[in-house]
């Protein structure tokens, strides 16, 4: 999608992956005290620096139309510079929807036997944005005694605790990059419990 989206070649090996199994059931209670919930996202985006490339989870309001999007559906949410914002929507996952999508495919090539289909992207590797310079937002959760710590590293941030759960704290960090936030998160050292990034 990426290379499509960018008329670039964009490679899976170049592009940073993280999965969903550092997530736990904690992680969860705090984005529903928030409003917020917890997805797997593939993010691309195209910026002066390079084309960011990063698949992992987020933290996303529970109003943003990707926080309905559940079972087996797909969705791929698009902003425009004129466009504006726009989400496709539909069945991508589980058995049928993948057998229809495969089946598809056979039937358009038997149709076409002996076409060339063209393709307009460029062959030449893009070039990708390191992580550490990508910016954003970060949901932390730390031990309740680190609490004062994280607000001299991280700036006055507003503290978020759990009656059930006494022992720690969270908070969602400003704005920064990626190498910044490690940088900081290095000083609370191990403190930290975990780190989910925030989309806006």
């Amino acid at each position: 999608l990426a290379s499509a989206a960018f008329n670039s070649r964009v490679t899976f090996e170049d592009v940073y992956t993280e999965g969903i199994t550092k997530i736990t059931a904690t992680d969860i209670q705090y984005a529903k005290e928030m409003g917020c919930t917890i997805k797997l996202l593939g993010v691309a985006k195209d910026t002066p620096e390079g084309i960011e490339a990063r698949v992992h989870p987020m933290l996303i309001d529970s109003n943003h139309p990707l926080a309905t999007v559940n079972d087996s559906y797909n969705a791929v949410f698009v902003h425009g510079n004129m466009l504006g914002d726009a989400m496709f929507y539909g069945s991508g996952a589980g058995k049928l929807p993948t057998a229809s999508a495969v089946v598809g495919d056979i039937v358009d090539a038997a149709k076409h036997l002996h076409v060339n289909i063209v393709t307009n992207w460029n062959s030449t590797p893009a070039v990708l944005k390191p992580l550490d310079e990508v910016t954003g937002r970060f949901f932390v959760r730390i031990k309740k005694e680190a609490a004062e710590e994280a607000k001299k590293v991280f700036g006055d941030v507003e503290i978020i605790s759990l009656g059930q759960l006494p022992q720690e704290c969270a908070f969602i960090t400003d704005e920064m990059t990626q190498g910044a936030f490690e940088e900081k998160l290095a000083q609370i050292g191990d403190q930290v419990l975990a780190k989910i990034r925030v989309k806006d």
